[in-house]
């Protein structure tokens, strides 16, 4: 999809104080070997905070560097990966209430990891078609994964710690300070057993009170799932997310060699490398690999925070290409290419 008039117009992230891999190591939590393997620096621990209350303060700030604010907000789409608050409730009015939010319409994204990427796609269908005294949308995400029900300290392969944080981005036709080039999301539900392994549907994993194990689960997949279409699984995966990455930069007319920054998913190396950066001819030191080292895998706030960053330390310029990639449970793959349109003022 390339909208025909969408860009970034508000940018706001809410992160807690980072927590030192190494402390995690000598508390038993987080892998010796892995921790020496990974790169991992900290993850971003929230403690008590709720997701809701986490993505209102974001929120806040994004509209704070909109130019009119919650006043013109027409639409709020709220994504998740993790528990937000009571069953059968809606975060989303919670967060327009406590944003002032009234006359406009919302709704919850559940789309793991890739919430915030399929927000700006939804965004750029209902964007034309905002009313004239509320053209804008906000979109939030915010994720708190200390539960008993889950380790944050073995949620991944390699390097991919779940870490907490919120964003939250306002979408606009009328300018901003990115605009949004092309939208792509394919689904390859082949490897939709991956997230799932041999869980039950019935009842739900939360309600019975059993572990969140996403690496058991995995394993369990792969156990039996030795190829799909003729590659390995992992070979599968980093087909779906390059094919993706390809897609989006073709609908937008953008060159790989023309982007400025990548901006992937918190995680190993290895995986930045082998599924988006080599694919596209880049090297991983265009991917913010680093940075996300010491942020973890915060669900699918990792992609703002790191456009945030190159922002607020000066590594953007007007006309800079840059692209967004996710991949979630699905097995979804999403990429959004932004060009730089101007330097915000609050930076």
């Amino acid at each position: 999809m390339k909208p025909p008039s969408m860009f970034l117009a508000g940018l706001g992230c809410w992160l807690p104080e980072p927590y030192p891999a190494s402390e995690a190591v000598a508390a038993g939590l987080y892998d010796a070997t892995v921790f020496a393997e990974s790169g991992l620096r900290s993850v971003l621990v929230a403690g008590p905070e709720a997701p809701p209350d986490m993505a209102v303060r974001a929120a806040r700030t994004a509209l704070g560097h909109s130019a009119d604010g919650h006043t013109v907000i027409g639409t709020v789409l709220h994504g998740s990966t993790f528990f937000q608050g009571p069953e059968m409730w809606s975060p989303s009015a919670y967060v327009m209430r406590e944003l002032g939010i009234t006359g406009a319409t919302g709704t919850e994204i559940r789309n793991g990891c890739n919430s915030m990427l399929a927000g700006v796609e939804l965004a750029a269908g209902l964007l034309p078609h905002q009313s004239g005294s509320r053209p804008d949308i906000l979109l939030t995400t915010a994720d708190n994964f200390t539960s008993p029900l889950f380790n944050r300290w073995d949620s991944g392969p390699m390097g991919v710690i779940a870490a907490d944080a919120a964003s939250a981005v306002v979408l606009s036709a009328r300018g901003g300070f990115a605009r949004v080039d092309a939208v792509v999301s394919r689904v390859y539900p082949e490897f939709e057993a991956m997230t799932r392994g041999d869980e039950p549907l019935f009842p739900p994993t939360g309600s019975a009170g059993r572990r969140i194990d996403t690496v058991a689960r995995a394993q369990q997949f792969n156990e039996r799932v030795r190829e799909v279409g003729g590659m390995s699984v992992a070979d599968g995966i980093a087909k779906a997310c390059s094919e993706t990455a390809l897609a989006a930069l073709d609908e937008a007319g953008v060159k790989a060699s023309d982007l400025r920054w990548v901006l992937v998913p918190n995680g190993d190396e290895a995986t930045t490398r082998n599924c988006v950066m080599e694919p596209l001819g880049l090297d991983v030191s265009q991917s913010q690999w680093e940075f996300g080292c010491g942020i973890g895998h915060a669900s699918s706030s990792d992609q703002l925070i790191a456009l945030d960053h190159l922002l607020r330390t000066g590594r953007l310029d007007a006309g800079d290409h840059v692209l967004l990639f996710g991949g979630a449970p699905g097995w979804s793959a999403a990429a959004v290419v932004l060009t730089i349109t101007e330097l915000p003022s609050w930076i």
